[in-house]
């Protein structure tokens, strides 16, 4: 192996590792903008803790994300 493999290998892992670090905050942070309240989860069908925020809520427990709006 050269310098110019082990430089493109090491630059691909730092991305991949980014991009696995970047999608995991996206799925597993609560939403910043929103208040934290009790709310029906369609999932579940009960009444669980959500996170909720202008474009929906999503619940603490199954991770669902409703659309604002969402009926129950």
């Amino acid at each position: 192996m050269n310098e110019w493999t082990i430089a493109l290998g090491a630059l691909i892992l730092v991305l991949a590792i980014t991009a696995g670090a970047l999608l995991s905050r996206m799925y597993f942070a609560p939403m910043a903008d929103g208040p934290t309240d009790v709310g029906w989860c369609p999932a579940e069908r009960r009444e669980r803790l959500h996170a909720y925020s202008r474009y929906g809520r999503r619940c603490w427990t199954c991770r669902t994300f409703t659309p604002a709006g969402g009926t129950r």
